[in-house]
C-alpha cells in the first residue's frame, strides 16, 4: 500500500489514468450495482409514505405526491441513464439524485405543524446511509452531500416551530453524529477501494514492465548484435517449427567468398560493414518472401523460405545469389580475379527430409560444392 503515497488525495481521487483503468475493470459491475440499489432504495423509500400517515397527517397527501411524483420517477430515470453515460456523468447524477431525496425530508418537516413531525428526523441518516454506504458515492460527492443534508436538517431543527427548545441540543448531536458516521463509513470505504486498485494497478504495471524487459532481454540474447538480424540461438528455435506446420521450406546456406580476404586487405571495420549490408539485403529478401534469416556464424547466413525445392529452390538460390552480387561492393582482394562480393549458396527442402539435422547437413555440403565449383553459385542439396 506504501507505493499510493502520493497518488491519493484527501478527496479520495486517483490520477486520471488509474481512475480510467478502475472504470476500464470495474464499471460495468459498478452500474449494476446501483441499478439493483436504485430500485431497492425506491421501494423503501416509498415505504416512508406510511409513516407519514401518523407523523405528518396534515401533509400527508403532500408526502405521497412529491415520493411518488417526484422521486419515483426521478429515480427510475436514474436507473436509465447511468448505464448509457460516461463514469463521470453517472457519478454526478447519482449525487443529484441522492441530494435531491436527502432534502426531501428536511423540507417535509419544515411544511409539517404535527406535533409527532420531529420523530421523521431519522429518516435522515437512513437517506445518507443509503447514498454514503449503499450507493457508495464517490467521496467528494458523499462529503457535498452530508454537508448540505446536515445544513439543511439543523436549519429546519432551529427554526421550527413546534420542536421543543430541550430537544435542540440532543436532536443536534443525534443528526450530526449519524450523519457523521454514514461519511467516515464512506472514507473508509473509498479509501479501501482506491488504494486497494491502485496496489493492484502497480502490480499489473510492474508485471507488465518485467514481461517487457523479459521480452526485450530475449530479443537481445536471440538477436545478432553486429548485423540486428537473428542469430544461431533464434534460428536454432524457428527450425523445429518447419516440421510442425506441415508446409514445406527451403533452407539456404549462405556464405560470403573469399570474406577473409575482403577483412585481411580492408580491415575489420570495412568487414564488418560489409556484413551488415548482406544481413539487411538478406533479411529484405526474406521478408519479401515471408521468409527468415539469420546469421549461423561469422561470414555465413541461413534463409527459411516457403516452398520446395523442386518448383521453387533453384530459383530463390539463383535470385539470391543476384540479389548480393547487386549490391556491387567492391573486393579488391578476390583471388580468382572477380571485383565484387558475392555469395555461394546450398539449399534443400522439408519436401526431402523432415529431419532437422539432415536437411541442415544436405543444404551445407551443397554449399561446400558450390564453393568448390567455382563461387558465386547456388547448389541443391
Amino acid at each position: 500500500m506504501s507505493g499510493t503515497k502520493g497518488r491519493l488525495d484527501w478527496m479520495m481521487r486517483m490520477p486520471a489514468e488509474v481512475e480510467d483503468a478502475y472504470e476500464r475493470a470495474h464499471g460495468a459491475d459498478r452500474v449494476t450495482h446501483l441499478r439493483r440499489s436504485i430500485l431497492i432504495g425506491l421501494i423503501v423509500y416509498n415505504i416512508y409514505n406510511l409513516t407519514s400517515l401518523f407523523l405528518m397527517a396534515d401533509i400527508q397527501p403532500t408526502t405521497v405526491a412529491l415520493r411518488l411524483g417526484l422521486l419515483t420517477p426521478g429515480s427510475l430515470l436514474l436507473f436509465w441513464a447511468i448505464r448509457r453515460v460516461n463514469a463521470q456523468w453517472r457519478e454526478r447524477l447519482l449525487f443529484v439524485g441522492m441530494l435531491v431525496a436527502a432534502l426531501l425530508p428536511p423540507y417535509l418537516l419544515w411544511l409539517s405543524n404535527s406535533v409527532y413531525a420531529s420523530y421523521t428526523l431519522g429518516e435522515f441518516p437512513l437517506v445518507l446511509l443509503f447514498g454514503n454506504m449503499l450507493l457508495v458515492l464517490r467521496f467528494r460527492y458523499a462529503l457535498m452531500l452530508t454537508t448540505t443534508t446536515c445544513i439543511a436538517a439543523l436549519l429546519v431543527v432551529y427554526t421550527k416551530q413546534t420542536i421543543e427548545p430541550a430537544l435542540l441540543f440532543p436532536l443536534t448531536v443525534q443528526l450530526v453524529s449519524g450523519l457523521f458516521f454514514t461519511l467516515y463509513g464512506n472514507w473508509h470505504a473509498e479509501r479501501q477501494r482506491a488504494r486497494g486498485f491502485l496496489a493492484q494497478y502497480d502490480a499489473e504495471n510492474r508485471a507488465e514492465e518485467a514481461e517487457r524487459e523479459g521480452v526485450a532481454l530475449r530479443d537481445i540474447s536471440r538477436t545478432d548484435m553486429l548485423t540486428g538480424i537473428p542469430n544461431r540461438r533464434h534460428l536454432d528455435e524457428h527450425l523445429p517449427g518447419l516440421f510442425k506446420d506441415g508446409e514445406d521450406h527451403v533452407l539456404l546456406m549462405v556464405d560470403v567468398d573469399y570474406f577473409k580476404a575482403y577483412n585481411d586487405a580492408c580491415g575489420h571495420q570495412e568487414g564488418d560493414a560489409c556484413l551488415k549490408r548482406i544481413a539487411a539485403a538478406l533479411a529484405d529478401f526474406a521478408d519479401r518472401h515471408q521468409g527468415f534469416a539469420a546469421r549461423y556464424g561469422g561470414e555465413e547466413f541461413t534463409l527459411i523460405l516457403p516452398g520446395d525445392v523442386k518448383t521453387g529452390g533453384a530459383f530463390l538460390a539463383d535470385r539470391l545469389v543476384r540479389r548480393i552480387r547487386a549490391l556491387s561492393i567492391a573486393h579488391p582482394a578476390r583471388p580468382d580475379g572477380l571485383s565484387r562480393i558475392t555469395v555461394s549458396i546450398g539449399y534443400a527442402g522439408t519436401d526431402e527430409t523432415r529431419e532437422m539435422t539432415a536437411l541442415i547437413e544436405k543444404a551445407d555440403r551443397a554449399l561446400y560444392e558450390a564453393k568448390r565449383a567455382g563461387r558465386g553459385l547456388a547448389k541443391a542439396g
